[in-house]
């Protein structure tokens, strides 16, 4: 019989730990996000003037032929894989001379993102990083084209 108890008094102590866990809302750590961003200059030429450009791969240049961007050609002008850290406050991106991003990892795979063009903010954004579509941000440029920064999230295409 006092081994019932035991076990009953441990059982009532376990049941009030979980309980008092739960009460204080500690939530679980979020996890740090790992993206792709890539800027991009579109044209309807059929080659870049800067010979440091490549034509973005194939998967890319598939999402992009069905988004409003609809150049004939895209190349990448520079790609970069960033850990974002949701106790960081922002993780500063250098893109080119004129562009630059910040991103900060809002959590439940949300990013915020300033967009920067010759050193000026142009947009403030925050949006979900989906899983299966690039977050596309983009600008005009001269003689019709454009430049796009393409966000992925490369934890969601493994």
């Amino acid at each position: 019989m006092k081994s019932f108890r035991f076990v009953a008094v441990l059982l009532w102590a376990a049941i009030g730990l979980m309980a008092a866990t739960l009460l204080t809302g500690v939530a679980p750590a979020e996890e740090p996000i790992r993206i792709q961003v890539t800027l991009v200059w579109g044209t309807n030429d059929p080659k870049s003037p800067d010979p440091k450009h490549k034509a973005i791969g194939a998967a890319l240049a598939r999402k992009l032929s069905k988004s409003p961007f609809r150049w004939k050609n895209y190349f990448e002008v520079n790609r970069q894989m960033v850990v974002i850290l949701p106790e960081k406050e922002k993780a500063g991106i250098k893109m080119s001379d004129n562009c630059a991003l910040d991103i900060k990892n809002l959590g439940d795979s949300r990013i915020e993102t300033k967009l920067y063009g010759k050193s000026k903010l142009l947009e403030i954004r925050k949006d979900p990083l989906p899983k299966d579509w690039p977050l596309i941000l983009a600008g005009n440029a001269e003689n019709d084209t454009a430049w796009l920064v393409v966000i992925e999230n490369v934890d969601a295409a493994r």
